[in-house]
């Protein structure tokens, strides 16, 4: 079959990032034999998908939606659901191959989204054994009868990169992604990473993961790798063997990844250090040991300034996420933890005000039982948790004055992206090696 993939995403906040689910999906399917095409609306342009559709003639459409929302309690309403719907209500128009739906977005609210969609299937959770199923169902002439079929766990698909998309950013970002292992193995209450890929750490092969990997630096040599992984230092370690197997294999890049402060230890840090890590996105997320306990965090905030200092030494540039709000928040432990932020500079710290609840999260049945959700309420709209007693107005302007003066705390999170966008236009792996630094640094 001739399948035409999009990624229907246009979130640039902070910076665009590489529709790489389109991609893992896009690999499956050829290598079960169809003809595949990726169009992704922020690199090709929605005013070009007309013309795309009109020249490939797809026998099928697959449609991936990766956000929601900015998960930005200060910046909402940014209706990227509506994107999805406009972008099947085109693809209805243009042709009359049957439209799927998929992808993490997708798979919050996929009995909702389908529902109001217009598509006639969706696909939630793993994606490349269902599709490649859907597909063949399509192929004979016998589709199934049920619209919403269930992904489950099957062999991890690498990506396929096409030139364009490469091209293009590389160009903007210097990013591209690629994921080594699916699954989480915490219980943080306010992530869907656990109802999305599970809590069992699934590795893909070592091999698979180093050659597309040298493949890459091959086709984009100034580029940075940004392992996706929910966690990549996993608590068993796995992650060395990979490493240790990238370096046998001469495969030496920069990346970038998701770490936990759990057990992250300075031989850890070395190892990284020596494979090529040069940045990291640091899971604390909370402020105080109260609020980290709140969010069911595993460790202390000074276990987590450790880690922070462990990877700076090592020279590892440092970005935290911290979200103020959270169950056993108080504007006590709203103090402590500003004055606790900036006891990481020079790490750069994104602060959020309020946390996204998500639907299947352990936080949105702390909300439901705590009565903070609207009896209409079906997820698409933005809604945040706040503790009892905590005035988000208070606490905005609470976080307003205790980061104003800092160079490395961001408040708003979204105050300093044209910043981010520009450091990775010229390449942030490149001006890392020249010594040049910039936000992450």
């Amino acid at each position: 079959m001739r399948f035409l993939i999009i990624a229907a995403n246009l979130c640039t906040d902070p910076y665009p990032v590489y529709p790489l689910g389109m991609s893992v999906i896009a690999a499956a399917a050829e290598q079960a034999g169809h003809t595949v095409r990726q169009f992704d609306l922020l690199a090709n342009g929605r005013q070009s998908l007309e013309g795309t559709i009109a020249a490939f003639h797809p026998d099928a459409i697959g449609i991936s939606i990766r956000n929601l929302d900015t998960v930005n309690s200060r910046n909402r309403g940014t209706a990227f659901l509506q994107t999805a719907f406009d972008t099947v209500a085109l693809c209805r128009k243009l042709s009359q191959a049957p439209i799927l739906l998929g992808g993490p977005g997708f798979s919050l609210l996929p009995e909702e989204i389908l529902k109001h969609s217009g598509a006639d299937y969706g696909i939630t959770g793993e994606g490349e054994t269902a599709v490649v199923r859907l597909l063949a169902d399509l192929e004979s002439g016998h589709p199934p009868e049920q619209r919403l079929i269930r992904g489950t766990p099957g062999p991890q698909s690498g990506a396929l990169y096409p030139d364009d998309l490469l091209n293009a950013y590389c160009a903007e970002t210097h990013i591209l992604s690629l994921q080594t292992k699916r699954g989480c193995p915490f219980s943080c209450l306010y992530c869907s990473y656990p109802a999305l890929e599970g809590h069992e750490i699934r590795e893909r092969d070592p091999d698979d993961v180093a050659g597309e990997l040298a493949d890459l630096q091959r086709r984009a040599p100034d580029a940075m790798f940004y392992f996706v992984d929910a966690v990549f230092n996993d608590p068993e370690r796995r992650y060395h063997t990979f490493l240790r197997r990238l370096r046998a294999r001469n495969v030496r890049v920069a990346f970038a990844a998701f770490l936990s402060p759990f057990q992250l230890t300075e031989p850890d840090v070395e190892l990284l250090s020596s494979s090529g890590m040069i940045a990291a996105e640091l899971g604390i997320d909370a402020s105080t040991d109260e609020t980290l306990r709140g969010l069911g965090k595993n460790f202390t905030f000074e276990e987590a300034r450790t880690a922070a200092e462990l990877l700076r030494k090592h020279g590892i540039g440092v970005t935290t996420n911290v979200m103020f709000g959270g169950p056993g928040e108080t504007m006590e432990t709203v103090r402590r933890g500003i004055a606790n932020l900036r006891s990481l500079e020079p790490a750069h710290t994104l602060v959020f005000s309020g946390i996204r609840i998500l639907p299947g999260t352990p936080l949105c049945r702390i909300a439901e039982a705590e009565g903070k959700l609207p009896a209409d309420w079906t997820g698409d709209q933005e809604l945040y948790y706040f503790a009892d007693g905590l005035d988000p107005e208070a606490l905005h302007r609470t976080l307003t004055e205790g980061f104003r003066e800092s160079r490395f705390c961001v408040y708003p999170p979204d105050a300093k992206n044209e910043e981010l966008k520009l450091l990775h236009k010229f390449g942030y792996a490149k001006m890392r090696r020249m010594k040049i630094g910039g936000l992450s640094s």
